[in-house]
């Protein structure tokens, strides 16, 4: 029993599970502000188009991370002759659902991304040995346009105040991942710089590094949320919650200073903690 459990926590840990999560947190918390109502098909859609994605990039790359995330490489070669049948079956899974909810712009949209996904470790990784830091730019522009989701969905007429909150938004998640992206790359950075790959990490080196995030995530959360209240009439208050998610940043931080690994799997986590904050205010406010 002990070592099934075991194998579940690390499958949920290392098989992109809680990353996938933290993508239908986002889908979650755009659907929040745009008030339109959220279901399953939408949830397991934004989940089966990150999945697949993020099993090809895992495997992709699996020798270069066994120095430096050697637990992860050791469960994920545990089925990696299975990979092609797992991937396969994810993006026919997708297809299978599309088809079910019979959106066309919602396909052509989700097949997009899954191409764009796929490219990632083949080409687009790559451009970083020109361009300083170009990869987390990409992936946070990735989960940034997950916020349309809900929209192609269920498409509907959307006020000036809707539009400006979907804006704050994508650009609170763009500037988060962007920081969470360049904290990760704090663990490879032997294996960037083997790459000639241009991380944050790899030139300014790892002290340095958790200096300038501690102060990034601070000012980005901070600025944009007090910029949002300002400026949007009828701004959730729910929202304020995720002023919490800076001092969770500093934890994962500072875990991640003192060598232990669990810092980088708290931070990969992040958007999954936004709808729980967000569902925290609703309850409290509900009761009060």
């Amino acid at each position: 029993m002990k070592r099934t459990l075991s194998l579940i926590w690390k499958e949920f840990i290392y098989g992109g599970h809680l990353q996938c999560l933290g993508v239908l947190g986002i889908v979650y918390v755009s659907s929040f502000l745009l008030d339109i109502k959220i279901s399953w098909e939408i949830l397991l859609l934004a989940y089966l188009i990150f999945y697949p994605i993020y099993i090809n990039d895992r495997l992709r790359w699996i020798e270069l991370d066994e120095s430096t995330n050697l637990e992860r490489t050791k469960h994920l070669k545990g089925y990696l002759p299975l990979a092609p049948k797992i991937i396969s079956f994810s993006v026919l899974a997708l297809a299978v659902l599309l088809i079910y909810i019979g959106n066309l712009k919602l396909a052509v949209f989700s097949f997009a991304l899954l191409l764009l996904g796929f490219l990632y470790p083949f080409y687009f990784k790559n451009l970083t040995k020109k361009i300083v830091a170009f990869k987390n730019f990409y992936v946070a522009a990735f989960f940034t346009i997950i916020t349309l989701l809900p929209i192609i969905y269920h498409p509907q007429p959307m006020a000036t105040s809707s539009i400006i909150l979907l804006t704050s938004l994508m650009l609170l998640i763009f500037s988060k991942t962007v920081l969470m992206q360049i904290f990760l790359d704090c663990k490879d950075i032997d294996n960037d710089k083997s790459l000639g790959l241009l991380t944050i990490p790899a030139l300014i080196g790892k002290e340095k590094t958790l200096a300038f995030l501690k102060i990034g995530s601070a000012f980005v959360t901070i600025l944009i949320l007090f910029i949002s209240i300002f400026f949007i009439r009828d701004f959730p208050l729910q929202m304020l919650m995720l002023f919490l998610v800076v001092p969770f940043n500093f934890y994962s931080y500072n875990l991640a200073r003192k060598q232990n690994y669990f810092g980088y799997i708290l931070a990969s986590g992040e958007f999954l903690l936004w709808p729980i904050l967000i569902l925290m205010a609703e309850i409290t406010m509900t009761i009060t």
